[in-house]
């Protein structure tokens, strides 16, 4: 491993650099009220509010309430996250195996889900493999990987979650006791209306006396939408199922075992064919023979959780572009993410377009009917009417921003880019000002993180970590202040209470979107660890600043904050590995020196705002060809690295840089 030795002090600290510091410290001391109050000694929780409770929904949402607690201990947080995400995860899998599904098992069986959606398990298991990325020497974490992923390669005879043969998961819930639709017969054969479909509207356009969600509210009605359901949508694979890949993908990290890898491209790839054959977009319900619309009466949308309801693209392309994700890392092939492009593609070839040039996106699809329930967006056309469906396309609106950004984030094409730059909401600018909203993993900041990254947004970095502080300590004051009763606990209580929040910390830090949500894996540039303490993370003191990136090159600046003693820093090329650093060109004072030898450098002189002169600095140049290098930072010093890469061309895995 190539040593470097960073020696150019600094008169003035950057602020970027204060608050980054500031921001891991606070969320290390932000977690004690949160475990006092919240939650019991042993790890577990508060919901459900009693001992009887029944059902299949909400063991995610538990799970969820400490997703990014791992991903904080990696990127340099307390030891004691570590100690505290293993602790949690064994609490709630213990405490939700007690808890009857009402289906003639335990909510949780042999450590695992019994059966449910991908779109919560993937919510859900997101914790379980950044804990890989945490610690993956633990053998209790790499066996129930091997495990978990075993059962979409059946290898439990008692769970059979895959068919081989026709290239599916079978069924839309899948799990420790295999895939099947025992829990639609169980729980969705009698249909009811609840407050929060006035969301998202009706599954079903066709359904006999159910022509308005108030047909819902009469038992006639929500039996013959509960039939169909059951009939057209509790069968065959769903887009949502290719979340499973993180899981396969997550025991290759932990194992290179081939046989994940094999699974993970047949399974993607039989479902980039599927989308081929329906003319580039995805279709979501595939039959348990293989054929698309096959108990849907041929309808390639319709299905559970799919194009028509409840999420549309929100959940579809969680599916998608994790999937094309996973597949990339294992095969590095950038052709996958042509799968979430061409989804793009299509969806924004049927744009609606307004005056200001924000383009409104079909975000589902479905048969034409009623759809005046509530939603945020009304588009109209050239003539001023509403939009309300057009060609099978409805819900126009803006497209998240994360899934145009994580498209050229991956390729780095200059087409993407494009892509996403005409994708930004000019209506409500969202890529040149932090705006307030609250999402599950508490970003949603895409488009100024690229804007900064182009140079457009220079104070985005201090920006975003003083938002991140406020939400922080918006949400001690809340907890403070709190007077709910814990028997009215809702099973998101802590969710909305979590103090960890980290989206300006992966941007900054790692270069790294935050992950998709729904199951994704962390996709990012580099990686740290503490090479005196011999652990994941920024070592104490020091704060990174990803400045740039391009295709073959990431710049990025580190400060050593500490005024008396140096720090060791080891960077990796990518989350796992995969990516390699070729050489380096950085910042020292005054004569270029590595390892005893002399080596070419240029002096510039950098002036302060305040007048002053940072001492002579010189760049000196490096051959690397590695997937890591350390950096020995002096007290008060900092550097700035442009380093050379070559992307997705290692194996992926969770090999620590002592570990070889």
């Amino acid at each position: 491993m190539l040593k470097l030795q960073a020696n150019l002090a600094f008169y003035e600290p950057p602020k970027w650099a204060l608050l980054e510091r500031q921001l891991i410290n606070l969320m290390n001391d932000a977690v004690e009220p949160l475990l006092e109050r919240y939650i019991r000694p042993d790890g577990t929780i508060l919901w459900p509010t009693t001992d009887t409770h029944t059902g299949i929904d909400a063991l995610d949402d538990m799970y969820e309430s400490f997703f990014n607690w791992p991903l904080f201990y990696i990127l340099g947080g307390h030891e004691k996250f570590k100690t505290l995400s293993k602790k949690e995860f064994d609490a709630i899998t213990a405490q939700f195996a007690r808890y009857d599904s009402g289906t003639g098992h335990k909510m949780v069986e042999k450590e695992y889900e019994q059966g449910y959606d991908w779109f919560h398990q993937g919510e859900g298991y997101t914790m379980f493999y950044h804990m890989g990325l945490m610690d993956p020497n633990d053998p209790v974490i790499k066996e129930r990987a091997k495990r978990f992923a075993g059962l979409f390669l059946n290898e439990d005879p008692e769970a059979i979650n895959y068919d081989p043969e026709h290239r599916i998961i079978p069924y839309p819930h899948s799990g420790s006791k295999g895939a099947t639709d025992r829990n639609f017969k169980t729980h969705f054969s009698g249909w009811y209306y609840i407050d929060w479909m006035r969301h998202y509207g009706l599954h079903f356009q066709d359904v006999p006396g159910v022509t308005t969600l108030d047909d819902l509210k009469h038992d006639e009605g929500a039996m013959a939408m509960g039939k169909a359901i059951v009939e057209r949508a509790s069968r065959g694979d769903i887009p949502l199922n290719l979340l499973a890949t993180s899981m396969v993908t997550n025991a290759y990290l932990h194992t290179g075992d081939p046989k994940y890898k094999a699974w993970v491209k047949e399974y993607v790839d039989a479902w980039i064919d599927r989308t081929k054959q329906n003319g580039g977009l995805i279709p979501d319900n595939v039959g348990l023979n293989g054929i698309i619309g096959e108990h849907n009466g041929g309808k390639w949308y319709g299905g559970w959780y799919g194009w028509t309801w409840p999420h549309g693209w929100v959940s579809i392309g969680q599916g998608v572009g994790v999937a094309a994700q996973n597949a990339l890392l294992l095969e590095r092939d950038p052709a996958y993410m042509d799968f979430l492009r061409s989804q793009l593609t299509i969806m924004n070839d049927k744009a609606i377009v307004g005056e200001d040039g924000t383009r409104y996106l079909p975000n589902k699809f479905g048969d034409p009917g009623w759809y005046e329930y509530t939603t945020s967006n009304i588009i109209l056309d050239d003539d001023g009417k509403t939009v309300t469906w057009k060609d099978h396309a409805f819900e126009f609106t803006t497209i998240e921003p994360f899934y145009p950004t994580h498209l050229w984030y991956m390729s780095m094409e200059e087409a993407d880019h494009t892509l996403l730059k005409s994708l930004r909401n000019y209506a409500k600018p969202d890529y040149n000002q932090i705006r307030y909203f609250r999402n599950k993993d508490q970003a949603g900041h895409d488009y100024c993180w690229v804007s900064y990254l182009e140079g457009e947004y220079p104070s985005y970095p201090e920006e975003i970590l003083s938002y991140n502080l406020t939400q922080i300590y918006q949400r001690l004051s809340f907890m403070r202040t709190d007077t709910e009763d814990p028997a009215d606990y809702r099973d998101d209580y802590l969710q909305i209470r979590n103090t960890v929040t980290l989206e300006g910390l992966l941007q900054l830090t790692l270069g790294a979107p935050s992950p998709l949500y729904n199951g994704g894996l962390l996709q990012a540039r580099l990686r740290y660890y503490d090479a005196d303490a011999k652990r994941p993370g920024l070592p104490a003191d020091v704060a990174a600043l990803v400045e740039k990136l391009e295709a073959d090159r990431t710049t990025v600046k580190l400060v050593n904050l500490h005024p008396t003693q140096s720090r060791s820093v080891i960077l990796q090329a990518g989350a796992f590995g995969e990516h390699q650093f070729t050489d380096v060109a950085y910042t020292v004072f005054g004569t270029a020196v590595n390892d005893g030898s002399q080596l070419s450098a240029s002096t510039t002189m950098e002036k302060l705002p305040s007048g002053l002169f940072n001492p002579q600095s010189a760049t000196a140049t490096a051959e690397v060809n590695d997937k890591w290098l350390q950096v020995t930072i002096e007290p008060g010093s900092h550097t700035t690295l442009e380093l050379g890469m070559a992307r997705f061309v290692n194996d992926p895995s969770y090999q620590e840089p002592w570990s070889e």
